[in-house]
């Protein structure tokens, strides 16, 4: 299909202020499943399950996922109106969960879901996080940066119960505590929890900080510089940001991460519109990586993220800047 892509696609946050990016744990991948198989988070052993999950509209955009474990449910938003829909990893249809524009909600991206069954959304331009019970789809908070030079990115939770959110934009990493998502107060102010001002991240025009994870010792945030092809290392005790030297690997681009033990795996559409995951080996204290294999192709369109569903990954088909993407738009299930 074609497509409006820029050689730096993210040069105008105005105009893409209602499109765009996340990431989770990983496992290793290779191709997927002809026919779909159960996975260990699905509960289910007597029938295969679907290679493709659709989501309704034809402007939707979809970008960001979370799949809530211990549940047979996964959460996906649209970049374009801000509508959250929910899927059941047994049934090939989503469907609408909370409707786009409620609550001030009109653009997502990246999202997660805790172990208290809050689902943590990134409002991209907004300039808010939006915290919501799974359960009872009621709104828990609202977190703003005050900001209108922002884009929320992605989330990712450390093991304390804490969240980290990334800005495209403005050069910061947000911080969420537990405590304050346990909190009754629904309206909050969002704070910086590491300022990337005069850090080893430089932010250009365009989009900067993007999918993101934190390692299972809490310890670090792993960043990645969407504009730079770059990765960074920053202590969340310190503050320190440290490049992530990729040695000889070239053109790896993290829309999505996700994260197991050393093992990083990225995401992106970035000069790779038929998709490319790039799986990473870390070095222990994660300042190196060594790039173990690529993925291209397996139902991928421009894809922007990725959730872990047992053995396999659901891969979110973004289609970012298509003007005329492939319909419907989907999750696609990827065999590892």
């Amino acid at each position: 299909m074609p497509s409006v892509r820029l050689r730096h696609p993210r040069v105008a946050a105005v105009a893409v202020a209602s499109l765009f990016v996340m990431g989770a744990a990983a496992p290793a991948l290779a191709t997927p499943h002809a026919s779909g198989r159960p996975t260990a988070a699905s509960g289910h052993h007597h029938a295969p399950l679907p290679t493709s999950y659709t989501i309704p509209g034809s402007k939707t955009y979809p970008e960001g996922i979370a799949r809530q474990q211990g549940t047979p449910f996964f959460y996906v938003g649209s970049t374009s109106d801000g509508t959250i829909y929910r899927g059941d990893v047994h049934q090939s249809a989503t469907q609408v969960f909370l409707p786009g524009g409620k609550d001030g909600r009109t653009s997502v991206a990246g999202m997660k879901t805790d172990r208290a069954g809050r689902l943590i959304v990134a409002g991209g331009a907004t300039g808010k996080v939006f915290v919501y019970d799974t359960r009872t789809r009621a709104l828990l908070h609202v977190f703003d940066t005050g900001r209108t030079d922002t884009f929320l990115n992605d989330v990712a939770l450390a093991p304390n119960g804490d969240a980290y959110i990334s800005d495209s934009i403005h050069p910061a990493l947000w911080h969420l505590t537990a405590a304050e998502l346990k909190s009754k107060q629904v309206q909050q102010p969002l704070h910086v929890g590491v300022d990337l001002t005069n850090s080893p991240m430089v932010y250009d025009d365009g989009f900067n900080g993007n999918g993101l994870v934190v390692t299972a010792n809490g310890r670090y945030v792993l960043l990645a510089d969407y504009n730079d092809y770059a990765f960074y290392r920053v202590d969340l005790h310190t503050h320190q940001v440290v490049p992530i030297d990729l040695g000889s690997a070239k053109g790896v681009s993290g829309d999505g991460l996700l994260l197991r033990g050393n093992t990083l795996t990225a995401v992106t559409e970035l000069d790779h519109p038929e998709g490319q995951i790039s799986v990473l080996k870390l070095s222990h204290d994660y300042t190196k990586a060594e790039l173990v294999r690529t993925v291209h192709g397996h139902g991928m369109h421009s894809p922007s993220t990725a959730a872990v569903d047992g053995h396999d990954l659901l891969i979110v088909n973004f289609q970012f800047q298509i003007t005329n993407p492939v319909l419907p738009f989907n999750v696609v299930r990827v065999h590892a």
